[in-house]
């Protein structure tokens, strides 16, 4: 019997979703939300029942067979530290997506769809890979003042996945090799060291620090945060739009698409191409800081996202840190595979679920 398989990917405008049978991915559909249309929500958690009867009327519309449905799956949230892993929705995991434990975003969404998706139709929900997977080492996760935490949440799903799949195709185990991981979508950076299977150093990607990304900012001084809060008086809603959506891109070009800004970057647009060079540089800076991380022992150094896919963006990073190990690119977004492939890894017993605690 095939497996089949609903995987739900919120963004800020839009749904995504997809329908596969075991790893054919056979239908794929983004519904987009107008701005008129969420404006009407206060918050994120007042959009699921509007998504979820997004979701269900797509479906019904393309004529697929919820029917024949037997999990419904999103990327995991920010939640509480934990393992790297598939696990089921309970109510521990509702309750603390709902609460925002580890902070409020839309990847929070997949996983609240997901359960609400899968009540309705009585299969089972799952998240995989958790942005809050924490492998790290007592040294990177160590601060300056114990009331001050670094937290690890990044793009777990596409670092393990892809690092799996690269290993896989070198015919070697995840487990026995050490990977420089440097991951940008549309939003936020994300680089981590992979020692032996474990990512034992990354930086924080949601409201955190290191590289800056398209819509978050990544690392401040703190002298500026002072004089924003103390001196200019900003409000807490004004800061979460600085350091999550307002940040680089949408302050310097007004927009944060992908698309747009590769096409702006191929037009010698001289905002976009300054932009792009800083933030080429302070990845590199990142990837480069690794060397220590993994005792300068490194097999690969992988580049996934989208805007890998802009030859002259590469450039910018790969002559600065070719000389470390060999590069490989995912220029794509593998989002969807990512939840497909731990999926199956449990159903082909290769993966047990876990229980979120």
């Amino acid at each position: 019997m095939a497996t089949s398989i609903l995987s739900i990917n919120p963004k800020l405008y839009s749904t995504e979703i997809a329908v596969s049978k075991n790893d054919d991915i056979f239908y794929h559909y983004e519904i987009e939300h107008s701005n008129d249309d969420l404006i009407l929500f206060e918050n994120l958690v007042e959009q699921i029942p509007f998504r979820r009867d997004a979701i269900m009327n797509q479906l019904r519309k393309d004529n697929i067979n919820i029917k024949e449905l037997n999990y419904v799956v999103a990327e995991g949230g920010l939640l509480r530290p934990c393992q790297s892993g598939v696990y089921a929705i309970d109510k521990n995991m509702v309750g603390d997506l709902l609460d925002g434990i580890a902070g409020d975003d839309i990847i929070n969404l997949g996983g609240l769809l997901a359960f609400t998706v899968a009540n309705s139709l009585r299969i089972k929900s799952l998240v995989v890979e958790p942005a809050s997977v924490d492998e790290r080492s007592e040294l990177a996760s160590f601060t300056t003042h114990p009331s001050l935490r670094k937290k690890s949440l990044f793009h777990a799903l596409i670092h393990k996945y892809l690092s799996k799949r690269y290993a896989s195709d070198v015919k070697k185990n995840y487990e026995d090799l050490n990977i420089i991981f440097c991951h940008v979508n549309e939003r936020s950076v994300s680089v981590a060291a992979h020692k032996k299977g474990k990512v034992v150093d990354v930086n924080q990607a949601y409201m955190g620090f290191g590289p800056m990304g398209f819509c978050e900012i990544g690392t401040l001084p703190v002298s500026a945060i002072n004089d924003m809060l103390f001196k200019k008086c900003y409000s807490k809603d004004e800061m979460l739009k600085l350091v999550k959506t307002n940040g680089t891109s949408f302050s310097y070009l007004g927009t944060n698409s992908i698309n747009e800004i590769i096409k702006l970057f191929e037009n010698n647009d001289k905002k976009t191409k300054q932009m792009l060079e800083a933030m080429a540089y302070q990845i590199s800076k990142e990837i480069v800081s690794h060397y220590v991380s993994l005792d300068a022992q490194i097999d690969a150094i992988i580049l996934s996202g989208e805007i890998f896919s802009a030859k002259r963006f590469f450039k910018y990073i790969s002559k600065r840190i070719e000389k470390l190990a060999p590069i490989v690119t995912y220029p794509k977004d593998y989002t969807f595979e990512a939840m497909v492939f731990n999926v199956l890894q449990v159903e082909n017993k290769k993966e047990e679920i876990k229980t979120y605690v």
